[in-house]
């Protein structure tokens, strides 16, 4: 997978995820069960992408509360909703791309089944497109397939490609 179509995915999941963590996290927001999640992310042209996650409950805060590190400095508006077990967030944001400043509008919903799965359902307005893209409709979903392999630890991810890393190893946490 090319660095552009990398970055486009990580922008893009930010416009999903990120927005929602741009501010304190609510108390009543949804949490994951502690062990090895499967979460696979759609709409990006190509095929689904799937990506492994060994969560405990402070690795699951700290992804959260990385996330609005990242968007804090981005989004000049935001704004989440907590309803039961849905999480409706919307967010206008400047990122910079390898071409220049973009103006990035996001709206998703995320409906959660218990605390074992979640959906999310996305879409993203780019101005000016990136890489060909002024819209980008994305699903994301993820469910709890039991415990941590035998030598992961909390925060460790299993990328599309088999690349692992530790998120608790990011610059900024």
């Amino acid at each position: 997978m090319s660095s552009r179509c990398r970055w486009l995915i990580a922008v893009s999941l930010l416009g999903l995820t990120g927005a929602a963590l741009a501010q304190d996290i609510p108390s009543n927001i949804p949490k994951r069960k502690p062990g090895l999640w499967e979460m696979q992310t759609s709409g990006m042209g190509g095929q689904a992408q799937t990506t492994k996650a060994c969560l405990d409950a402070d690795t699951d805060t700290a992804m959260y509360k990385m996330g609005t590190h990242m968007s804090g400095q981005m989004c000049s508006t935001f704004k989440i909703d907590v309803q039961g077990n849905k999480v409706i967030t919307d967010a206008v944001c400047k990122i910079n791309s390898p071409s220049g400043e973009v103006n990035m509008t996001s709206h998703s919903e995320t409906n959660y089944q218990g605390d074992s799965a979640y959906s999310t359902q996305g879409h993203i307005k780019y101005d000016p497109a990136i890489m060909g893209h002024a819209e980008m409709t994305m699903t994301s979903s993820g469910h709890w397939i039991g415990q941590c392999a035998a030598g992961q630890k909390p925060g460790d991810m299993i990328m599309p490609n088999g690349q692992t890393f530790n998120i608790k190893d990011m610059p900024g946490h």
